[in-house]
């Protein structure tokens, strides 16, 4: 589970946010392997700002336990689809990852389990 949230200048089109929500979770599925894809979302917000000066901003909220090479690729991942799909460049996206105790992640009332890769 992670939670993202990518904050982006005002006015980027519909289509654009979709391609890059779902791009996103792909790129999630890839670096994080998580056991549930269920758990993986993806927001888009719209922000005053501009690119390089304080846009975009990706917030990473997940469980502890990856691996920072696995935060980097994610970050790259991330990077990536915001250069291929907005030509932002990769040194302008600045990421921050929150790490809380899984008993501090609720969905349908029940606290997530802790992390476990499922590439292990």
């Amino acid at each position: 589970m992670p939670l993202i949230r990518i904050d982006l200048p005002e006015g980027i089109a519909k289509e654009a946010k979709k391609q890059i929500h779902n791009r996103v979770k792909e790129v999630v599925l890839k670096t994080l392997a998580p056991k549930e894809v269920k758990y993986d979302y993806v927001s888009i917000r719209e922000s005053f700002g501009f690119i390089g000066d304080g846009l975009p901003v990706v917030d990473i909220d997940l469980r502890p336990g990856r691996e920072p090479q696995r935060k980097k690729a994610l970050v790259n991942g991330i990077s990536n689809v915001l250069n291929e799909t907005l030509n932002i460049s990769t040194e302008d996206v600045y990421c921050l990852f929150r790490e809380t105790p899984a008993y501090n992640h609720y969905t349908g009332g029940s606290p997530l389990p802790e992390w476990v890769p499922s590439d292990k």
